[in-house]
């Protein structure tokens, strides 16, 4: 059976997963989402919570934290006592922050966390896991905001001590040096500010310095995402703003965003947001 993928939709916000509602288990499947798995100390129980990425099993303990990146495959083996908590995020919501993006390399050779291996950062980390569960549960004003205000800390604490934490046998690739980096990452600024305009791999590897080839494989190892995706996401991200306004009408959003046609428009747009671009503006009125 052909793994499925799971269609989160969830822009600028953190998907809580309960204890509750965690799945005893669950068959192969993947998203464009990243997932934090945290199994918290208090609800050690005497079974073990296995999960599997990319065909890798992973035995998970008290304190540990397991990361699943956007397009991994992974599955739920074993839940029985109902003891992990998951917490999905839009990957654009690093890609939105340009500081985040020379880590992603490093934040990718990221699996499992050891309680055992890195307590005094796991200790750090579940703060903020343990926040977003109790705003998700109370859902006060304003609780969205402080979930992602959590991430983000959680994030950034994870990114600066990813040299640390990650599995020496897994290097970062020589290309990826910091200057390379640095490039990448005004690239990425480049084409978050100029989306709507008529941008191409070639030319904007070329501004970078690099062959379209070289460009093109460090822009992946560095993002997560080729060229022509991060360009499409960019400019729906464009579009969403203008949707919120009614007096522009859809075919015009279309071309200020940057498309050709209203056509791969509403085909971009609905694979990315899993909705047309009209229920996309419906919702934001109604809401």
């Amino acid at each position: 059976m052909e793994p499925r993928q799971e269609l989160l939709n969830l822009d600028f916000d953190v998907n809580v997963i309960p204890v509750e509602n965690y799945p005893l288990n669950f068959p192969v499947h993947w998203h464009k989402e990243i997932e934090i798995i945290y199994y918290p100390i208090q609800n050690s129980t005497h079974k073990v919570p296995k999960t599997e990425i990319s065909g890798k099993e992973y035995e998970l303990s008290p304190g540990d934290i397991l990361l699943v990146w956007q397009g991994e495959l992974h599955r739920t083996i074993q839940n029985e006592d109902k003891v992990l908590l998951g917490f999905q995020f839009d990957s654009a919501l690093l890609q939105s922050l340009t500081d985040f993006i020379p880590y992603i390399p490093k934040l990718r050779r990221l699996h499992l966390l050891k309680y055992s291996e890195h307590q005094t950062l796991l200790d750090t980390l579940s703060v903020y896991l343990d926040k977003i569960d109790n705003l998700n549960r109370d859902q006060d004003s304003f609780y969205r905001v402080g979930k992602i205000i959590n991430l983000m800390e959680f994030m950034t604490v994870l990114s600066k001590e990813a040299d640390n934490a990650y599995d020496k046998s897994t290097a970062l690739p020589d290309s990826l040096n910091s200057e390379a980096l640095y490039k990448i990452q005004k690239s990425c600024v480049y084409i978050t500010k100029n989306c709507s305009q008529d941008l191409s791999l070639n030319n904007v590897a070329s501004m970078a310095g690099f062959s379209p080839n070289y460009f093109s494989r460090m822009f992946k190892e560095t993002t997560g995402y080729n060229f022509v995706e991060y360009l499409m996401i960019e400019r729906v991200r464009k579009a969403q703003r203008y949707l919120g306004d009614n007096s522009i009408p859809i075919t015009e959003v279309a071309f200020l965003s940057g498309f050709k046609s209203i056509s791969t428009f509403n085909r971009v747009f609905h694979q990315i947001k899993h909705c047309s671009p009209s229920q996309f503006r419906k919702y934001m009125v109604t809401v």
